[in-house]
């Protein structure tokens, strides 16, 4: 369910996830790893507490059994609603696409070009390099947590938490970490992290029924055509973490209302140079609703 090309769609799940914050902090970190910290991954990986780790891993694969993805959740609520009960929409909101493993297989495959062999394995993926499973199974930790008790995200954390700790070079940085078109949304961030952008203004913010998501489909294929996936899933999660700091006490309903504008927001900025004019245009709209 989760791809490279819809990075919407994490960074919306992420941000209503009960562990929003560290979750979405434990996805950009992934998807800013250098060739460095790759390698430095690896090695921890094949030094973990494998029974530590083996342990931790099928207990996330148990609670991925049992987690309701977000078409299940829809229909639970519709049963319900026939049923004469109510259904509250952050009960809705609260629901996510993909599971803890499925958000695994995506780091471990999309987040970097790994250096090492795939001498390991990833639930739901099979064969990986072992810093791809280490990235992945930090990623995962956090996502089926709060069930996934403490002493288990840790163990599932420990090779990413030792690399993280030792050093520079391991992350992607500086001013050109959303590539040609970092500027922009760093500026954006900015107004994010100081609370310009208030999320009643965001939600109110709306499109004629379809134009959003062809608008988005678009740049997700002019980012594709000029290499810049990465980046855009960079920037999405970022801006999206910014915007779930400053706005700790909301609501997941009022945070998925918000964040269809401001991941246009991002969008627009991080292709602006390379976007045909109408989707440009059309993704141009968040802006102007402000």
């Amino acid at each position: 369910m989760y791809t490279l090309s819809s990075p919407t769609v994490l960074a919306s799940d992420a941000a209503t996830h009960p562990a929003a914050a560290p979750v979405l902090r434990a996805l950009s970190s992934a998807f800013r790893i250098t060739q460095d910290g790759a390698t430095a991954l690896g090695r921890a990986w094949l030094a973990r507490d494998q029974e530590a780790t083996g342990i931790a891993g099928g207990l996330v694969q148990l609670l991925d059994l049992n987690s309701p993805t977000m078409p299940e959740t829809l229909r639970i609520a519709g049963s319900a609603l026939k049923g004469g009960a109510a259904v509250g929409a952050d009960a809705i909101a609260s629901g996510r696409f993909g599971n803890a493993s499925q958000v695994a297989a995506l780091v471990a495959t999309e987040a970097t070009v790994w250096p090492d062999a795939p001498v390991a394995t990833v639930p739901g993926l099979g064969a990986a390099p072992a810093s791809a499973a280490a990235a992945a199974a930090a990623v995962a930790a956090y996502w089926a947590g709060p069930e996934l008790g403490l002493e288990h995200v840790r163990a599932l954390r420990a090779p990413f938490s030792l690399v993280a700790l030792g050093g520079s070079g391991i992350f992607e940085s500086g001013p050109t970490v959303y590539g040609p078109r970092s500027a922009p949304v760093l500026e954006l961030i900015d107004r994010v992290r100081t609370g310009d952008l208030a999320p009643a203004q965001l939600s109110a913010v709306t499109w004629p029924v379809g134009i959003w998501s062809r608008a988005m489909h678009e740049a997700a294929w002019a980012c594709l055509r000029e290499g810049r996936l990465r980046f855009q899933m960079r920037a999405v999660l970022d801006v999206t973490m910014e915007f779930v700091r400053a706005n700790p006490d909301l609501t997941p309903a009022a945070t998925r209302a918000a964040l269809a504008a401001l991941h246009a927001m991002t969008v627009h900025r991080l292709v602006g140079d390379v976007l045909d004019e109408k989707p440009l245009g059309e993704l141009a709209l968040a802006d102007l609703g402000l």
